[in-house]
């Protein structure tokens, strides 16, 4: 087959076929505010981005899906006056959504990942913006959210609140970082206090006093006492060597300033140690040194930080004219759904069981696979390797992402 001169392989012939029954069955229902959406389009037969589209009614889409059967379908995040003009200014920009991008670019080590431990890993990370960030610190309400798998390797969530819909970049890359811990500094996470510090007779020095997040505290302050009571378990009874190999904060500190560090936290002066003076009185002046105290709450910052941040992709989030997957399209490269959810529905969600289109049938299909494979799909395991024959939503998974071919 071919779509002007280009020649398209029998693998992508057979996807094409499958992608347009899908559609002709199971046509994704229109977005909110459809006739203000611009659209976009990749090809499995052609090498152009096809953009600037919009569509009066749902079923022009529906059409277009399933007569041109394209291998990846966009939708504008932002709304416009006339969404099919060719330039951004004639479109005329009324508002976006607020979309959130999270994907296995942004796990750590996920290059070494299994595609399902790589799901796994991106999903645990989407909760943690969720529910910490998105719905915690910043208070939106769970009507107001949708997540939704990208059909690839990550997931998006869309916030549709009026109090973020006329932001504009600069005012959405601020959310980012406050997301990400960007602008968060020790002073404001640890107050300082000055005191007076008199070492001779006539001459006074200025000392400053350190304060910790109280019990009560919010949104970061709270992350970093929660972080401190989890490192401080991570660190009792080991060896300074232990320690400087795990964090790597610490890893140019001296040994005997660490040593003196876990001394003043762990062993006991009088009735109290250093750790449990640190939580019943919010406060860090229980170090022996200046030294050891500054170097504590380097390490707490430094590693806080760094756990605790929500992994988003800022240029996804701070543009206001984004195109983004449609929910309960196809995706090209994988033939799974892009599913749209609550929040509520995420704790159970598995891809590689829920994002199988049920138009994608049992029906046995032979291939060669190119390699050999381990993987589970709607709950059923398959260990491949050679000439196979597998159920017919597998044979489109495994040939999207070119680890098959279709026997001769």
């Amino acid at each position: 087959m071919t779509d002007g001169n280009t020649r398209i392989s029998k693998e992508t012939e057979f996807i094409i076929n499958w992608f347009r029954k899908h559609y002709e069955r199971s046509p994704p229902p229109p977005p909110e505010r459809f006739g203000r959406r611009e659209f976009g389009f990749m090809f499995f037969d052609r090498d152009f981005v096809q953009r600037h589209v919009a569509f009066a009614k749902a079923n022009e889409l529906t059409s277009f899906l399933i007569s041109q059967v394209p291998a990846h379908v966009y939708y504008s995040s932002a709304y416009y006056e006339l969404p099919s003009a060719s330039t951004m200014d004639e479109k005329g920009w009324l508002g976006a959504d607020l979309i959130f991008d999270l994907d296995a670019d942004h796990i750590k080590g996920a290059e070494t990942m299994s595609y399902p431990e790589m799901l796994a890993a991106v999903k645990k990370e989407i909760m943690h913006l969720l529910d910490e960030f998105l719905m915690g610190d910043l208070g939106f309400e769970s009507r107001e959210i949708k997540v939704v798998f990208s059909g690839g390797r990550g997931y998006h969530v869309h916030v549709s609140d009026e109090r973020v819909t006329s932001l504009k970049s600069h005012e959405r890359r601020e959310i980012v970082d406050y997301i990400t811990g960007t602008d968060l500094s020790v002073d404001w996470v640890f107050p300082a206090d000055p005191f007076e510090k008199r070492q001779f007779k006539h001459v006074t020095k200025v000392g400053m006093s350190r304060r910790f997040p109280p019990a009560n505290s919010a949104a970061w302050r709270r992350r970093f006492r929660k972080g401190t009571e989890l490192l401080l378990n991570e660190i009792a009874g080991l060896s300074v060597e232990a320690i400087k190999d795990r964090y790597p904060s610490l890893r140019s500190a001296p040994d005997h300033l660490i040593e003196k560090m876990l001394d003043d936290l762990f062993t006991k002066r009088g009735e109290i140690a250093g750790k449990d003076n640190l939580f019943e009185n919010d406060t860090l002046e229980i170090f022996s040194s200046d030294k050891a105290r500054d170097l504590f709450i380097k390490f707490l910052f430094e590693e806080i930080k760094s756990r605790m941040a929500g992994q988003v992709d800022e240029p996804v989030t701070s543009d206001i004219k984004r195109l983004i997957r449609l929910p309960f399209t196809l995706h090209g490269k994988t033939g799974l759904l892009v599913v749209r959810m609550d929040r509520d529905e995420l704790d159970d969600f598995d891809p590689l069981r829920d994002a199988l289109p049920d138009t994608f049938t049992d029906d046995p299909i032979r291939l060669i696979v190119n390699r050999k494979i381990d993987i589970k799909l709607r709950d059923e395991r398959f260990a491949l390797d050679g000439e196979v024959e597998v159920p017919l939503f597998a044979a489109i998974f495994l040939l999207c992402r070119k680890e098959a071919v279709l026997t001769r």
